[in-house]
């Protein structure tokens, strides 16, 4: 039996990792005599990563292990509305790769590699081994990264890659290549990093190389797993815990039913969740492999079962053993013998009936001040002190005058809070917190207790008591704005549902709590979560800030709805009250795990075959700032390029000083007139505005321009002759807007109409709030304010234009950010002009001295 792996990385659009993930992946697969065959740089175009998998596919042999993996961006292409019909549910999405040639995309010409083709090249590849396994580190739709990367929108027609979806499964029909379903063969494992509707997120790791989060938790699961027989889905367990831990809106899974088999073969294991036993020296001695990559922890328990067991048997068990000391690849046990036993029988294995849940790292520092708080977090389970390098949940900070603060990834969460007798306990809640919401966060579907239930979810802002749906997960909502919540019941069978908040905070709200063991849906009724029960109208509820958060970050939130197919009391998850486990029922997982995000103590293994409650559970996840919502828009451009609100929340500026230029100048350099008949007349004014932060943090700069142009034709080059529209500092953004308008006897330079203009509270305000915000919430709330700031100059500038001339064309607008250089170059970079309405154009942003 060979190896083969084909490793793909297409460094585009901000990424800085995919080439180390490469690296990273080739090493730990070469040390499994895998043999390597990489396809990134130039190499990994459309047509060259094809090329790459259909070699690997004419290369492959009956039972060879073959393994993929790709490393880069994800895209997700919506289909347009339905007009006719707004409330059904459209064409599906196309989900693809991107290719390092995907801007090259024309019509009838689509470089995204989608689903489809990847789905019908694993199915060829399956068709020659069934030892396959693919993994995807990738975003599935365009959104943008926690850290400080950003990708632009994919502004690329539906019906291309609908027509190319359609042309490449006639393709693989006609090669046996067609899967039955897009999700490909059972033959493979599918690795993802993340759901379709979720983004995979790249970071800095412990040892400052930068990474995907998912390759770099997968590649140190796979270390730790050495030769021993782990299956997908438990290697899979510990890499999405880790995951979890930093970015909790990304759940990486093992898809398909060869899951379960030992990783890197087609073997089952005979006797699923159990382990090898190794006699000790002294015969009460035990120890059980690849334990601590499972989770086992001290005070686990197992029944110790003869060879050939396929479950724990306590009439035919060899004994009961209780962990008491865990290493790095193995955790010893003491052993007590049942019945007649007195030594370890051959083939032994051990089968977990008791566990105590992975007690979570938290950041703790090596000084005597954190001594007490070190202690206490020793006796609390749901906690532990982190090893050094290692992960965390938060990390604990201690100021010159001993104050003791948290921190986790996104920032400060609290004022430090002073030393004294209650400082540690205080602080211990505060991790508590953090703890339980991490752990509700890695709440997911259990096959074995799957609710058989169709449950519609849907969810969005509520404007005017009118419904705004929203996406699933990476949405950025604001303070004080309203959202509602729909579930629905569409199956056969009544479920129970509630919905639960877990706050910026971390503090854990059960939304539903005037019906604590869920709200009954019978089949084909819904629940309006925000609806006046009293008025009948759509009210929403309010986000709000927790108090004492520090303001100065966006931060993650999440609302989880759990269905199941009885009552189910989450209100434990809210009051931290006792568990108490009715006599004589086993709990399902969920219900382990509700007692133990409340009580932090062990649970009790499920061992019998008697009914459980069947459920699955939800997330809804989205990121919310700490200041209201900024200036809503008004003037629409022909072509807008600016990234998405999260572009500039979730890039803090400060990842960017000093790699972006102090100045720039920003020029005009062609514009053609194709047809003027769009201005109505001869004459032709162009205007640009331009804003950045300026020299200093909270005073925005904004310049407008004018050129005219008299007696324009069809097709004439306008001599703008490198227009300067602006000249001097940029600080972390520089927006640019161009309007092109029919010209008019005697009107105004835009600089002089703005300059009369600003007086105007409106524009007053949009720099009072920028500079005000800026003080009480240094990153998000000046970005957020920027963003309000540059709505409202511009909507004023098309307003006087509008005024003052009439017609005018809002031609294009974009923002360009400080982690990018603020662009530097020429747009568009490849030398061809722009194409707007009847107009093409292009633009330079030069680093200057």
């Amino acid at each position: 039996m060979a190896r083969k792996a084909l490793l793909i990385g297409a460094q585009t659009n901000g990424l800085a990792g995919v080439e180390n993930d490469v690296d990273a992946m080739a090493d730990a697969l070469s040390r499994r005599e895998f043999t390597i065959q990489r396809c990134t740089g130039e190499a990994a175009s459309r047509a060259g990563i094809l090329d790459a998998y259909e070699q690997l596919i004419a290369q492959t042999g009956t039972g060879d292990s073959v393994f993929v993996y790709y490393s880069g961006h994800g895209g997700r292409l919506l289909a347009p509305p339905d007009e006719r019909h707004p409330s059904r549910q459209g064409r599906p999405s196309v989900q693809f790769i991107v290719p390092n040639d995907l801007e090259k995309s024309t019509e009838g010409d689509f470089r995204g590699i989608t689903a489809a083709t990847l789905s019908s090249l694993l199915a060829l590849l399956t068709g020659k081994t069934d030892n396959v396994a693919v993994m995807i580190d990738a975003c599935h739709s365009a959104l943008v990264s926690r850290d400080d990367f950003r990708v632009k929108a994919l502004h690329y027609p539906y019906e291309w890659a609908e027509e190319h979806v359609a042309e490449e499964l006639d393709r693989f029909k006609r090669l046996g290549g067609l899967p039955r379903d897009i999700l490909g063969s059972d033959l493979a494992v599918r690795l993802v990093a993340c759901a379709p509707e979720e983004a995979a997120y790249e970071y800095t790791n412990a040892h400052g190389v930068r990474t995907g989060m998912f390759t770099d938790a997968f590649v140190r699961a796979l270390r730790d797993a050495g030769d021993l027989p782990v299956t997908w889905s438990s290697l899979m367990d510990r890499v999405r815990r880790e995951v979890l831990a930093l970015a909790p809106a990304q759940r990486p899974e093992a898809e398909g039913v060869a899951a379960d088999r030992v990783i890197f073969s087609t073997r089952v294991p005979d006797a699923a969740g159990a382990l090898r036993v190794v006699p000790g020296a002294n015969p009460e001695r035990i120890s059980l492999q690849v334990a601590p990559l499972l989770g086992i922890r001290l005070g686990d328990e197992f029944a110790v079962m003869p060879a050939g067991a396929v479950e724990a048997d306590p009439a035919h068990a060899v004994g009961t053993a209780v962990v008491d000391r865990v290493g790095s690849l193995e955790v010893h046990a003491h052993l007590t013998f049942a019945g007649t036993w007195t030594a370890v029988p051959p083939g032994a294995r051990a089968f977990q009936t008791r566990s105590s849940e992975p007690s979570l790292p938290v950041g703790i520092p090596d000084d005597p001040r954190a001594d007490e708080l070190r202690l206490a977090v020793g006796t609390t389970p749901l906690l532990r002190p982190a090893e050094p390098g290692e992960a965390t949940v938060a990390d604990v900070v201690l100021d010159g005058d001993g104050g003791m603060a948290l921190r986790d990834r996104v920032g400060p969460l609290h004022p430090p809070r002073p030393a004294g007798g209650a400082q540690a306990g205080l602080v211990k809640i505060d991790l508590v917190r953090l703890a339980r919401a991490a752990r509700l966060r890695e709440l997911h579907d259990d096959p074995r207790f799957a609710l058989d239930a169709q449950i519609s979810l849907e969810w969005g802002r509520v404007v005017d008591g009118a419904e705004q749906p929203l996406r699933h997960t990476g949405e950025v909502l604001y303070r004080d704005e309203r959202v509602f919540v729909r579930i629905g019941n569409s199956g056969e069978r009544t479920v129970h549902v509630a919905l639960v908040d877990i706050g910026v905070g971390g503090a854990i709200t059960l939304q539903t709590r005037f019906s604590p063991s869920g709200i009954r849906l019978d089949p084909g009724q819904f629940y309006l979560f925000g609806l006046d029960d009293m008025t009948g109208r759509l009210e929403g509820v309010q986000l709000g800030w927790s108090d004492g958060l520090d303001p100065s970050a966006v931060r993650p939130e999440s609302l989880v709805v759990v269905a199941s197919d009885r009552p189910q009391d989450l209100s434990v998850l809210e009051q931290g009250a006792a568990y108490t486990n009715r006599k004589g029922h086993w709990p399902s997982p969920l219900e382990q795990l509700v007692r133990q995000i409340a009580v932090g103590g062990t649970r009790d293994m499920v061992m019998s075959s008697g009914p459980q409650i069947q459920y699955t559970v939800r997330f809804i996840d989205f990121d919310l700032s700490p200041v209201p919502a900024p200036v809503a828009e008004e003037v629409t451009f022909a072509i807008d390029d600016r990234p998405d609100p999260a572009a500039r929340l979730l890039t803090p500026s400060f990842t960017a000083r000093g790699a972006a230029p102090e100045r720039v100048a920003v020029r005009l350099g062609e514009l053609v007139v194709h047809r003027n008949r769009a201005l109505f007349g001869a004459d032709v004014r162009v205007d640009a505005v331009v804003l950045t932060g300026g020299s200093h943090p909270g005073t925005p700069v904004y310049t407008a321009q004018t050129q005219r142009f008299a007696n324009v034709r069809d097709g004439d080059r306008l001599p703008l002759d490198k227009l300067l529209v602006y000249h001097g500092p940029a600080t972390d953004f520089l927006d640019i807007a161009v309007f092109v308008s029919r010209d008019s006897a005697g009107s105004l330079e835009l600089s002089d109409m703005m300059r009369a203009e600003l007086g105007d509270p409106e524009v007053q305000g949009a720099a009072t709030t920028l500079a005000g915000l800026a003080l009480a919430a240094p990153q998000a709330a000046l970005a957020v304010a920027a963003i309000g700031a540059g709505a409202v100059v511009v909507n004023v500038a098309y307003k006087l234009l509008r005024r003052a001339v009439g017609d005018s064309i809002g031609l294009y607008r974009t923002s360009l950010l400080a982690h990018e250089g603020f662009g530097a170059g020429r747009h568009p970079a490849d030398g061809t002009l722009r194409r707007a309405q009847d107009f093409s154009f292009s633009f330079t942003v030069e680093a200057v001295a």
